[in-house]
């Protein structure tokens, strides 16, 4: 059977989705992969929709897994949640046609970069949420957004997964279409949302792009220079990754094909 997954975990103590050929630390796959070892005994490599940074969470993470066991999807969901440490759960589970692949199946991917504007910290959101004091104007950060929708290349804001690889050598491209781009207060508190959904992302692309967002809001950098950056797509500017704890994945969309309809929001 292909199985696939909804996954919620809380990224502060691990080194990415991704395990890592150097075993620096713990790993959302390595502990994905280790529970599907104990349950059924079998070597089971697992797929993500979004390869997430070190730090960074996910609400919304999809995976997949290939298995011979005859366990049912909900067995798996519920033998997978008993095994798994604290920090990582599984929403739900469903069996896939063999074609569906977590990463190369998904037709857009959501993430939402959380900050806290206010003069004080806030201990219960410091784990998720960027601490930011100074005064921010999310009028014209949400402007600036604008310039980002459409098909472009985003090379000043991330690199591709693949551009550092030197077993693939040759261009790398950073087109990517960024379907929903915008930034809100919520309500009248000092919550700061910075949602973007688009095809695809580049490595590093979300918190840079909110670093960059963040000079505008404080009037450090204009709408013009903003749109300037984007045009030139070049990494030679001011604006500096905002850290990771601030960021989640929160949806993975599918064609309907696959019939997964389910999302966090």
């Amino acid at each position: 059977m292909n199985i696939a997954c909804g996954i919620e975990y809380d990224g502060t103590d691990y080194h990415g989705f991704q395990r890592q050929p150097d075993d620096h630390g713990p790993t959302v796959q390595g502990v994905l992969e280790a529970a599907i070892a104990r349950i059924s005994g079998e070597i089971s490599v697992v797929h993500g929709a979004g390869r997430t940074d070190a730090g960074v969470h996910a609400s919304g993470q999809v995976i997949h897994f290939r298995t011979n066991s005859r366990l049912t999807p909900q067995v798996w969901m519920r033998a997978l949640n008993a095994v798994l440490p604290a920090s990582v759960a599984v929403q739900w589970a469903q069996e896939v046609p063999e074609r569906f692949h977590a990463r190369f199946s998904a037709a857009r991917r959501s993430y939402r970069y959380t900050i806290w504007n206010a003069i004080a910290p806030t201990p219960l959101l410091a784990r998720y949420s960027y601490h930011r004091p100074q005064a921010l104007d999310v009028n014209l950060m949400d402007e600036a957004c604008q310039v980002l929708l459409g098909r472009k290349d985003f090379g000043a804001f991330g690199r591709s997964p693949d551009e550092t690889n030197p077993q693939k050598p040759g261009p790398h491209h950073c087109m990517r279409t960024m379907l929903e781009a915008r930034c809100m207060r919520q309500d009248t508190t000092q919550l700061i949302y910075c949602d973007f959904t688009a095809d695809a992302f580049l490595t590093g692309m979300v918190r840079r792009l909110v670093g960059t967002l963040l000079l505008v809001g404080q009037k450090r950098l204009g709408l013009d220079e903003f749109a300037a950056i984007v045009q030139r797509a070049e990494k030679t500017h001011p604006g500096s990754a905002a850290p990771p704890h601030g960021l989640c994945l929160v949806r993975v969309n599918y064609p309907e094909e696959f019939g997964i309809f389910r999302s966090n929001e």
